[in-house]
């Protein structure tokens, strides 16, 4: 009677196991699954579009909107034109007008002294002279070398000391080649001091105070021909000059 009784008893629990296990895994299953669908309403399996709209979310902030990289893109090539508009600077303009016939030449004001003197001038007095030189808008190259013409109208004085007195006295015409750079110069003439003939060179080297007047300081040796009692003579002068650029 009491293994009729247990059999049943151990019967009853084994079917309220089985009926109670079924329960409990179903509970730990729907945790799993609610997991599940909240990790991929998070992450998105790329089906509803959320990663995508993450990444372009992200290289917007990073890099800013196609509008605005076309936009740069376009400013660059413009740039890029002004600057190759842009002309190198070549410094001040040659003359005071520009567009004019006159433009290249130069006018200038002179004062010159002799410093020294052949044997036949020792003995006369000499004097501050002046002048006015005219540069010619014209050039010729000779050897790759531009030369420049010129042409000079100045004073010249001697006073002889002797008892007889005398003087050698007048203006001088000049016309004269030279070559002309940057600061320095050299110039060759010929002409006339008052009616003898004579030759000339000259040395200069030129200061600009502004971009169209320059102060020049040189010296002149001057050769004459003949001269009446005296026959031929030659000086070195010191020169002054200020000029302004046409």
């Amino acid at each position: 009677m009491s293994k009729l009784l247990n059999s049943r008893l151990l019967l009853a629990l084994g079917i309220i196991m089985m009926s109670t296990f079924p329960v409990m895994a179903q509970d730990a299953t729907e945790p799993a699954e609610a997991g599940a669908q909240d990790s991929s309403m998070v992450f998105g399996d790329g089906q509803d579009g959320s990663s995508d709209a993450d990444y372009d979310a992200l290289i917007k902030e990073l890099y800013g909107s196609e509008a605005d990289r076309d936009a740069v893109a376009e400013e660059k090539p413009a740039e890029t034109k002004k600057d190759e508009k842009r002309g190198a600077t070549r410094g001040p303009a040659p003359g005071m007008f520009k567009n004019s016939r006159l433009n290249g030449s130069y006018l200038s004001f002179n004062m010159s002294s002799p410093y020294a003197v052949s044997g036949q001038l020792e003995s006369w007095y000499s004097y501050i002279d002046a002048g006015m030189a005219v540069k010619l808008p014209y050039e010729v190259y000779v050897e790759s070398i531009p030369l420049y013409f010129l042409f000079e109208v100045s004073t010249f004085s001697f006073e002889n000391t002797y008892p007889q007195g005398g003087d050698f006295a007048g203006l001088a015409y000049i016309l004269q080649a030279s070559a002309i750079g940057d600061q320095s110069s050299a110039a060759l003439g010929f002409g006339f001091w008052d009616s003898e003939i004579g030759s000339m060179l000259e040395l200069g080297y030129r200061f600009r105070p502004t971009k169209n007047t320059f102060l020049r300081v040189g010296t002149r040796g001057v050769l004459i021909t003949d001269i009446e009692f005296i026959g031929s003579a030659w000086w070195a002068e010191l020169r002054l000059s200020m000029g302004f650029e046409l």
